[in-house]
């Protein structure tokens, strides 16, 4: 039986909203292997990182936990407890990365995420350099916080269709040395930045797109980017497999050059990619300094997609016929 009328209900309180939420996805199955006996030290700057890089008035944290050894607790806790994880999600059995992710974006509120694995650190400003591009690239639809040269032509046919033609994308070296070799080092193989088959590499030459200033990096990876919510919330498609090879491409990274939408990334290193140990650039680059995203810089951005009328398919022919003739 009900008695009195609950008091929560004259209190009026209102729900803010974010306008960039970050998930970052982690499974820790021991701390004994030694592919994993440095995990919970990797997963701790992967979240300090995030908590000293970002603005939590515009920004939001949701944490999801796929079933790992209850040692992670000692690590997550000290989050919560400062109340800087704004959501915390425990399965009972390990879901797999990509279910993990679409089952959370689906229900979210913020117009741009960050997904993330959780051996990834943040550098200060890495949320300001994001923003910048979305604001000077209204087509950009997924945004690397690291140059990923190598991933040019990954899902990017609208972007190549939209400006090779018009001159607009351009070829040269804009990504230093020094970014490269943080970016080969980070993901443990040398060959990525190679091309045996053109008279130029990824680390010679970078194929990019420059604005007011701002210059975006084509390619981006999927161990980390900010994504526009919209284009990828709507799929209600089920991952059936836990694990498969090109799950990730298939749920996540082709919706935006099948929206109209390009892969870009930051042509200077705002994250690195720890991998299950930590280094000396760890430490490195937590002593960086940097700007914050401010709620201002969220005001010019263009929130709704904006439909496009030139099929995919044409987009995707095109691209291909001009990657051939011109030897891209």
């Amino acid at each position: 039986m009900r008695k009195g009328v609950n008091p929560e209900k004259f209190k009026g309180e209102k729900n803010t909203r974010s306008m960039h939420r970050i998930i970052v996805v982690f499974f820790i199955p021991n701390i004994f292997d030694d592919y994993y006996k440095e995990s919970l030290n990797v997963l701790d700057a992967c979240l300090e990182s995030i908590t000293n890089t970002i603005n939590f008035e515009t920004t939001s944290i949701t944490l999801i936990n796929n079933n790992s050894v209850t040692d992670v607790n000692s690590v997550i806790n000290k989050y919560l407890d400062k109340g800087q994880i704004d959501k915390y999600v425990r399965y009972s059995e390990n879901k797999g990365k990509v279910y993990a992710v679409m089952n959370e974006i689906r229900g979210i509120y913020e117009p741009f995420v960050t997904v993330s694995d959780a051996d990834v650190l943040f550098i200060k400003g890495w949320e300001k350099a994001i923003f910048n591009v979305y604001r000077n690239f209204e087509r950009s639809g997924v945004v690397a916080p690291l140059p990923c040269p190598n991933l040019a032509f990954n899902h990017n046919n609208t972007a190549f269709f939209d400006t090779i033609l018009s001159l607009k994308i351009k070829k040269d070296k804009i990504v230093s040395d020094k970014d490269c070799d943080i970016y080969l080092e980070g993901l443990g193989n040398d060959s990525l930045l190679n091309r045996n088959n053109r008279s130029f590499n990824w680390r010679t030459h970078q194929y990019y797109l420059k604005r007011n200033n701002e210059v975006a990096i084509l390619g981006a990876g999927h161990f980390v980017a900010t994504y526009r919510t919209a284009l990828i919330n709507k799929s209600n498609s089920f991952p059936v497999f836990k694990f498969f090879n090109g799950y990730e491409d298939k749920f996540i990274d082709n919706k935006a050059d099948k929206k109209g939408y390009y892969r870009l990334s930051l042509h200077k290193t705002f994250a690195y990619h720890i991998g299950n140990r930590l280094d000396k650039n760890v430490t490195t680059f937590k002593e960086l300094e940097g700007e914050y995203v401010e709620i201002e810089d969220f005001k010019e951005l263009q929130i709704s997609l904006k439909k496009r009328f030139t099929p995919f398919y044409l987009r995707s022919l095109v691209f291909r016929i001009i990657k051939k003739i011109a030897k891209l």
